[in-house]
């Protein structure tokens, strides 16, 4: 084939990092980190965004927290054919091919089941690639060929090559319907409508390539309609589809077959072409076809350096982040998003040293100043001076710019200096006897400038004839340092002091001694300063001060008090060494930690810190005091120890790719619970009621910094709202009733960017049996029946015994007799099934330490009832007197029991108020009152108290019935009930309940109870007991055990009632709390 080409050379320059490339920075992924091996073949991203590594010993899922492993099982036929995995693609969803050194094999990662290939034994050599042809076929490359697999036939097809029986097969490209298959020896063939032919490169007019450059092609690319070939030896070739050679790259000078010509791996996203070669790794614009950066290893980056240069895989991710396999150094990875500070800004060298001081004139020239540091850069002419030999070991802590000609450098220990920059002389102005460190320097405009010390009070100096004056008597500033001196825009002048507070004064003096209007310091109170340490101080668009500390940042409000922000309002640092204000409002402040921003502008409560640190591209954790400069640009500088960024606030872009979230483990008890199918596919889960401890697993699917990905839970039909945003990966839930529930997630990546929509699954509790409505029918129905039956029987029966009676007076007595035993029968029957709904009062004082129940019918059953119940973390307890007693009252509280069960243990209403208004609804509903003109009025009285488990808190509500309350003290408090009873006749159109919280100082009885007690006839003059008396009592017995108080107010009751017939039911509860 002829080949017609023009021929360009693209020569990397060793200096094209210094012109602009960023150096990549890598995390390192190892067996420590759960990698089954070092040694990494291939790289895959699955469609939910799952990584997955091919490796020499199993194939490796991961999900930025934790690895799952694969491996040969040699006791399963379906298991992996081989434990080194070669090649890995994803066909489908629910379909991966796996490429071993012995064949292929499918995984189905929906249900996590790998199918063995041996069977088609033309692939039981090591494969080197697999690449999608449709969805029913796709293109095998390996040791032995070419192959064409059908999928669902599990069949393949070989495609002989006319040089050799066997070609080895190293990549594979589809172009326009063109099978592109780069051989290992062999060079570059063409697969068209099933025909196989070899590319001939021959070309008798271009002797610069020759034929056996193109012999092994170690990989494929396309891009834009064009394919780029990688070779061993001869660099990257761009080839149109027809198979016409149109350029050579090469990624290093020369015309040498070594350094960066062996081409291990490509990858193509977005215009950008990434190449792993011997030499190392490069990124190429290919629409320029210029390269943007190569990457080495770099001591300097210590374990944030590229390991090293045996590159074996490469893969670039859905959001762009670089994976990189090695031979013998596991995984590296460049994450896209994690990088946000600029490493190389216009020739800086950004590791001069440890950084104090930054200074910039006009024309954006630059002064940097540190420990045995000063350096000059001439932005224009590229000029750097490097003058740290003028501190003569020393340190420059401060720099101002008088004009482009003259700089002064405030040093430690050795005074104050002016440069002439353009002569390189220094001249000391203040000794190092008169003032030897200088902190601060801040002109007055007047042509003065004041420097601040320490312990040295501050100077003016004049800065035409270099005369000064000092002051250092000032009985407000003692001994302290001055670490900064700001003029607001109201020309007022603050000094902020180490220890000493801060002050305010009425501006720059005209005889150069301050005039201290007012001293701000913390006091322990609030509202005041966060710190007696202010390290800088910076105003806010609206003219608000903000003031950096050693404890926070505070701002001084309009009142004179101070609003401040500490480590738990969300400061990755309370130690802020500066505070910089960008074009649009925003502040910047560095700390011990990173830098910090936030918008001052916004309302207090919604503040919000971004905390960034070395893992967003910064050079320094740790910053130092006074190394912050924001440039007549808009560039902003922060230094350190280890030496400083310059970036431009508008270009640091947060993450905004959300996360995908999936949950990856699913257990009950502490042990993972077997599915049909693996639960980050799973859509539904049931379990029986004895099964409901359950616990989820969720990972989020950002990797660029796992540990602050953020989650949020909800179980609708449990939870009443989200979770708070946390990094805890893990929930669990007990206890959970009978019912369908859906459990959501939702997560956020390292910059709080959330995902909209969260993972689901749905969950359906299976109840007990007597949990169910059947079985709630059914009881009712057995009660309905019951009576229905013993109400037909006794009207049959005194039917037939009238008739009898007309013929039979003398049998009268007897049959009557006989029959009322059968209804006392009948009603002890009826005692027994009320009695059996009754909660037992055993386990209420179980829930309920401290309590006793006074229960007395007036006949055998009874209109009142206790009952109890526990829901959602509260316990429910309450006394009922319902209208009448004996048998109407007993079927008003088999309505009042049933209905308090539906309303707490189903709805889950345990509110006082709530449970009486929906028990007033039932009742009415239940009895028909107010439909098709009943006018029944019966109803019920309670006094029904919740205790919440969690939080201690008590509340109360009562329908015509009170609470009584009887400190250990012998206080006595009553809390009236509502003036209206659950049920009956209703004045108002809405009858709504109060709740009352009940709070008490000490140990208390509580005292619920019905009418009956105090409503007794009896005595010496047959008068009822009277509730005064009945309060007497409780007073009386309050501090007795709660078994002998119940005796006590029993004996009193029976003593009292003498020979009287008791006139109500009796029940009175007492709680200790």
């Amino acid at each position: 084939m002829k080949i017609g080409f023009k021929y360009y050379l693209l020569i990397f320059c060793v200096f094209s990092l210094a012109l602009g490339a960023q150096q990549l920075r890598f995390k390192h992924i190892t067996n420590e980190d759960g990698l089954s091996s070092l040694m990494v073949n291939c790289i895959l991203q699955d469609d939910k965004g799952f990584m997955w590594f091919g490796t020499q010993d199993g194939l490796n899922r991961y999900d930025g927290y934790q690895f799952k492993v694969y491996k040969n099982d040699p006791t399963d036929l379906n298991s992996l054919n081989s434990s080194e995995i070669t090649a890995v693609n994803q066909i489908r969803p629910d379909l991966m091919v796996i490429g071993t050194r012995e064949g292929l094999n499918y995984f189905n990662p929906v249900n996590e089941t790998f199918t063995s290939l041996r069977h088609l034994k033309p692939l039981k050599s090591k494969i080197n690639c697999i690449i999608k042809a449709d969805e029913k076929n796709a293109w095998i490359g390996c040791e032995d060929g070419l192959f064409l697999l059908n999928i669902e036939q599990k069949t393949i097809r070989n495609y002989e090559f006319v040089v050799k029986q066997k070609i080895s097969v190293n990549a594979i490209a589809v172009l326009k319907g063109k099978v592109f298959v780069g051989t290992n020896g062999d060079g570059l063939w063409l697969i068209d409508h099933g025909n196989a032919s070899k590319v001939d490169f021959t070309d008798e007019e271009l002797i610069e390539v020759k034929a056996q450059e193109l012999d092994v092609i170690t990989d494929i690319k396309e891009y834009a309609g064009k394919l780029y070939l990688g070779t061993y030896g001869y660099g990257i070739f761009k080839m149109d589809d027809s198979g016409e050679l149109e350029k050579r790259i090469w990624m290093v000078e020369g015309n040498k077959p070594d350094g960066g010509n062996f081409i291990k791996k490509m990858d193509i996203r977005d215009s950008k072409m990434y190449v792993a070669s011997t030499y190392g790794f490069f990124i190429c614009n290919l629409l320029s076809e210029k390269i943007l950066t190569t990457i080495h290893k770099n001591e300097k980056l210590g374990d944030q350096s590229l390991s090293g240069e045996k590159i074996e895989s490469l893969f670039i991710d859905k959001v762009k982040n670089i994976w990189v396999g090695f031979s013998t150094e596991g995984i590296n990875v460049s994450f896209f998003q994690a990088q946000k500070f600029p490493e190389a800004n216009n020739g800086l060298d950004l590791s001069i040293g440890n950084i104090y001081a930054f200074c910039e004139d006009a024309n954006e020239n630059l002064m940097i100043g540190g420990v045995q540091t000063l350096h000059y850069f001439d932005k224009h002419s590229n000029l750097k001076k490097n003058l740290t030999g003028l501190l003569k070991g020393g340190a420059a802590i401060c720099i101002y710019n008088q004009d482009p000609k003259f700089y002064w450098i405030g040093t430690w220990g050795n005074g104050l200096y002016r440069l002439n920059v353009e002569m390189g002389e220094f001249k000391q102005v203040i000794s190092n006897k008169e003032g030897g460190t200088i902190l601060c320097l801040v002109p007055d405009g007047e042509g003065n400038l004041y420097a601040g010390t320490v312990g040295d009070g501050y100077f003016k100096v004049n800065m035409q004839d270099l005369s000064f004056e000092q002051f250092k008597n000032d009985p407000a500033l003692k001994e302290f340092n001055i670490n900064a001196i700001y003029q607001d825009r109201t020309k007022h002048v603050w000094l902020g002091t180490y220890d000493g507070g801060l002050m305010k004064t009425e501006g720059f003096p005209k005889n150069g001694k301050f005039h201290i209007s007012k001293i701000y310091k913390n006091e322990g109170k609030a509202g005041d300063i966060a710190s007696n340490t202010i390290l800088a101080m910076n105003e806010d668009l609206k003219g608000n001060i903000w003031f950096a500390t050693s404890a926070g940042v505070s701002r001084l409000a309009p009142n004179g008090k101070f609003v401040s922000y500490y480590e738990k309002d969300g400061l990755a640092n309370a130690y802020l060494y500066s505070i910089l204000r960008d074009s649009i409002g925003h502040f910047w402040m560095s700390c011990n930690k990173g830098l910090i921003k936030f918008n001052p502008l916004l309302p207090e409560k919604d503040i919000i810190f971004r905390n960034y640190d070395v893992k967003d591209g910064l050079i320094n954790s740790e910053h130092n005091s006074g190394a912050a400069l924001l440039g007549t640009s808009g560039k902003m500088y922060f230094g350190g120890s280890n030496g400083f960024n310059a970036f431009r606030p508008a270009q640091i872009k947060d993450n905004f790719n959300a996360p995908g979230v999936y949950v990856v483990s699913y257990q009950r008890g502490g042990l993972d619970v077997p599915l049909d199918s693996s639960i980050t596919y799973k859509k539904n889960i049931e379990l029986e009621w004895r099964e409901n401890y359950l616990q989820f697993e969720v990972v989020a699917l950002d990797y660029t910094d796992p540990s602050k990905n953020k989650f949020k839970f909800m179980l609708e039909g449990y939870d009443k709202d989200w979770s708070a945003p946390s990094n805890v990966r893990y929930i669990s839930y007990t206890q959970l009733s009978g019912g369908d529930y859906t459990f959501k997630v939702k997560a956020a990546n390292n910059d709080g960017v959330w995902n909209e929509t969260p993972f689901e699954i749905k969950i359906s509790v299976i109840p007990p049996f007597w949990k169910t409505k059947i079985f709630y029918v059914l009881v009712v129905l057995i009660i309905i029946a019951g009576v229905y039956g013993f109400t037909q029987y006794r009207t049959k029966s005194i039917m037939r015994e009238n008739k009898i009676l007309e013929n039979r007076v003398e049998e009268r007595t007897k049959e009557l007799a006989e029959k009322n035993r059968d209804i006392t029968s009948s009603i002890e029957y009826a005692k027994r099934i009320q009695e059996a709904i009754l909660p037992s009062q055993d386990d209420i004082f179980k829930k309920l330490k401290g309590a006793f129940i006074l229960y007395k019918p007036k006949d055998i059953v009874s209109g009142d009832f206790y009952w109890f119940g526990e829901k959602n973390n509260q316990k429910v307890f309450a006394v009922v007197d319902c209208t009448g007693h004996g048998v109407p009252g007993a079927f008003m509280s088999m309505i009042g029991h049933n209905l308090l069960n539906q309303i707490v243990l189903e709805k889950g209403i345990t509110a006082p108020d709530e449970v009486l208004n929906n028990l007033h609804k039932g009742v009415q509903d239940a009895l028909r009152q107010g439909q098709n003109e009943i006018t029944t009025n019966d109803g019920m009285d309670l006094s029904l108290i919740t205790f919440n488990d969690q939080t201690g808190e008590i509340h109360w509500a009562g329908a015509n019935r009170p609470l009584v309350m009887v400190s250990n003290k012998g206080e006595f408090n009553k809390i009236e009930g509502d003036k209206y009873p659950v049920g009956g006749a209703q004045i108002n159109s809405v009858r709504k309940f109060t709740k009352h919280e009940i709070n008490v100082s000490g140990p208390t009885m509580l005292y619920l109870f019905s009418d009956g007690y105090a409503d007794q006839f009896g005595g010496d003059r047959g008068k009822k007991f009277m509730v005064k008396k009945y309060y007497d009592v409780l007073k009386e017995i309050h501090l007795k055990f709660p078994e002998e108080q119940k005796q006590i107010l029993l004996s009193e009751f029976e003593t009292w009632r003498k020979n009287h017939e008791q006139v109500d039911d009796v029940l009175v509860a007492g709680i200790a709390i």
